[in-house]
């Protein structure tokens, strides 16, 4: 079956369903027509995978109602539709998964694609072949809420248990064969009816390695941190998690494109660190900035990162800001460049020419940390590096 999803639909159709008469005519169309094919798909799938009977039951169900409707109009009755089959999916699913794991008796990761019960690969296979997930996709935004979070469920599902049912493969090739499945969710998480549903679908894929690879070539690093630094608060909270998780999920994967990608990625995400930027959203920041330099995975970008000496100025500052959440999660990264054993010249020369009033910041700054041993430490550690600190060495003239 063909991709149902459009490279040019607009993004209007990302609605909620009690707003979709205000749509113009052609959107309502595209809309009505995405519910319908998602529909199909539904019954296609539950009908290569079910019994006979119970198959022809579910799709005289399904398919007079919504297929033979040219327009919008019949918006409640598609969305409880697709939830039907939506549901009836689930339900499969469910005891297909039920069944692999009552034939797991072992527990060994390497046992599970031979014991598991043929039904469930089927249902799989099945669902892909009928291009649910994509079909999914496209009609979110018109779906009714509990149809929405339903959907939600049986995307994450199908991701999280293609592995224990022997699908894996099939998965991955199916979503790495239709890159705009991750390039609508991607843009749903921009839209205000849909943000969350997308956010979590895309952090499902974070647990498939290929698809990790596939999202940051597609320039999807990017594009959340450019949401994180949004207004919305809900919005960009979600996508600092689904940021979170494709850097950190799959790091075999992610730290070598983070490498290659550096000079396009951090400056746009330090961004995020400037002191024009919402309190959350800095904090947030800071964080996982953190958590990638200090993970060693990410050994190559913590080098290229502690030898900018603009960043360095960037977390300089940050430490003489009055919010003490600020200056700990800033030192957490300055101690790295101070750490260095070997400095660049022009970062080893901004310490140096800093280093007492840096220190004398850093006494300050520590003074509230006695009851946290380790954090102590770490400062008596730096002041001591930045005291001993010696002028860096002069550079060789060029003949």
């Amino acid at each position: 079956m063909a991709c149902a999803v459009d490279p040019c639909m607009p993004w209007d159709i990302f609605t909620s369903s009690a707003d979709v008469d205000d749509l113009p005519a052609a959107s309502a169309s595209r809309a009505a027509k995405a519910t319908a094919s998602c529909c199909q798909a539904l019954s296609e799938a539950i009908s290569r995978s079910a019994p006979t009977g119970a198959a022809a039951r579910f799709g005289t169900f399904v398919l007079p109602s919504v297929v033979t409707r040219a327009k919008w109009r019949g918006s409640e009755v598609s969305s409880e539709a697709v939830h039907q089959g939506i549901s009836e999916a689930l339900r499969r699913l469910q005891e297909a998964v039920g069944a692999a794991e009552a034939a797991d008796h072992g527990g060994l990761q390497e046992r599970r694609a031979v014991e598991t019960p043929a039904t469930g690969s089927r249902l799989i296979a099945s669902l892909l072949l009928a291009n649910v997930p994509a079909e999914i996709v496209a009609c979110l935004g018109c779906l009714c809420f509990e149809a929405r979070k339903d959907a939600m469920r049986l995307f994450t599902d199908i991701l999280k248990y293609a592995p224990l049912l022997g699908a894996e493969k099939s998965l991955v090739e199916y979503f790495t064969g239709r890159p705009m499945i991750l390039q609508f969710l991607l843009e749903g998480c921009a839209h205000s009816s849909v943000f969350a549903h997308c956010a979590q679908m895309l952090r499902a894929c974070t647990s498939h390695p290929q698809l990790v690879e596939a999202l940051l070539r597609s320039g999807a690093a990017s594009r959340l941190v450019e949401l994180a630094g949004g207004s919305n608060f809900e919005i960009s909270s979600e996508a600092f998690a689904t940021l979170r998780e494709i850097l950190l999920a799959q790091t075999a994967v992610s730290a070598p494109i983070l490498s290659s990608d550096f000079y396009e990625f951090f400056p746009h995400f330090n961004l995020l660190l400037g002191a024009d930027m919402d309190y959350v959203v800095r904090r947030q920041a800071l964080r996982l900035l953190g958590d990638v330099l200090l993970d060693r995975a990410f050994r190559e970008v913590m080098l290229a990162y502690i030898a900018e000496d603009r960043f360095l100025q960037i977390h300089m500052n940050a430490m003489r800001e009055s919010s003490r959440a600020i200056q700990l999660g800033s030192f957490h990264v300055f101690k790295v460049f101070v750490a260095n054993p070997r400095k660049p010249h022009n970062v080893h020369s901004i310490l140096y020419r800093n280093r007492h009033r840096l220190v004398k910041l850093l006494l300050v700054v520590s003074a509230d940390c006695r009851g946290d041993a380790i954090l102590a430490e770490d400062f008596s550690r730096v002041v001591g590096m930045l005291e001993s600190l010696g002028a860096p060495p002069m550079k060789r003239a060029v003949l």
